[in-house]
């Protein structure tokens, strides 16, 4: 099985799947500060890659029907707002990015013209997912996180950027794979490395053995088998790494303990560490989700998160 899932992602990174660098990026923008610090490094992710930049304003049906009654023109006025909020949020963005005001539910909105246009890559800020909040369903973020069939980027709302004097991302590193013996996770590695060269950054994949759900007078024997297990999974790692390819520098973490929580601290920033977190995530045909480890990592993380799609 484990041949099987090494030979699926060779492939995969031979056929260019991984989107990475992207071309297409879809920024949403909801007029908030949140979204605009999600823009800000939409704009600079663009200026790094070169991509086309997209901007999405989904209006509230509600809300425009309120403003048709009383002869406003929401559809113009949210545009002449986007505009404003474009030429306001620097770094000024690379070429005329597209402007699009949709009309209808947020989610489906930014679901609908990331496959419209073809984005290879959807980012979004943290709404809605601030302490207990982040783990409440029905926000735009989760929203988009359980139905897109892309690649997004969730940008937290105190990012800022390592290098403000410059209209990239200068600075921007490690980036952190969180990798586990699944398929997605292991095609997010794969992305990972090469979302790494574009930024000029290295590498580090972080696997977590978790603690053993067992009775607390147990707890000294699963203690005494983490040593083991870190070692079985540095082994399976091993074969991992050899078919990444990764172009850049590559450092391997093994950690113990709770998954989410020991992600989140190694992907915290401090002095010139910058990180960039990418999960893992297989779109399914009900619409799948990023799982529960995810949703609390988004939760604890104070770092962008790629949450990377595989088809």
């Amino acid at each position: 099985m484990q041949r099987r899932m090494m030979l699926g992602i060779k492939q995969r990174a031979e056929k260019d799947e991984h989107m990475i660098p992207p071309r297409t990026i879809l920024a949403a923008v909801d007029f908030s500060d949140t979204s605009r610090t999600a823009l800000a490094f939409a704009t600079r992710l663009a200026t790094q890659t070169g991509a086309a930049l997209h901007v999405l304003h989904a209006e509230d049906p509600l809300l425009k029907e309120a403003a048709r009654r009383t002869g406003v023109d929401l559809n113009k006025e949210s545009r002449e707002e986007l505009r404003r909020v474009i030429e306001t949020t620097p770094p000024t963005a690379p070429g005329e990015p597209h402007l699009h005001v949709v009309n209808g539910p947020a989610v489906e909105v930014i679901v609908h013209i990331a496959i419209r246009e073809n984005a290879d890559l959807v980012v979004v800020g943290s709404h809605g997912m601030s302490g207990a909040e982040r783990l409440m369903f029905g926000s735009t973020t989760e929203g988009v996180l359980r139905r897109a069939s892309v690649p997004i980027l969730v940008v937290p709302r105190g990012w800022t950027p390592p290098r403000p004097d410059t209209a990239d991302l200068s600075g921007m590193g490690p980036v952190i794979a969180a990798v586990d013996f699944t398929e997605p996770a292991i095609a997010a590695g794969a992305a990972a490395c090469e979302l790494a060269a574009v930024l000029s950054t290295s590498v580090e994949i972080a696997h977590v053995v978790p603690d053993l759900p067992v009775l607390e007078r147990w707890r000294p024997h699963a203690d005494a088998a983490i040593p083991q297990r870190t070692c079985a999974a540095r082994r399976e790692l091993d074969s991992i790494l050899r078919c990444l390819h990764a172009k850049v520098p590559l450092q391997v973490h093994v950690l113990s303990g709770g998954v989410a929580r020991s992600l989140a601290d190694i992907a915290a920033p401090a002095g010139d560490r910058h990180p960039i977190l990418v999960l893992g995530r297989k779109v399914e045909r009900s619409g799948g989700t990023p799982g529960a480890i995810a949703y609390r990592v988004l939760s604890l993380a104070d770092v962008p998160v790629l949450v990377h799609v595989e088809p």
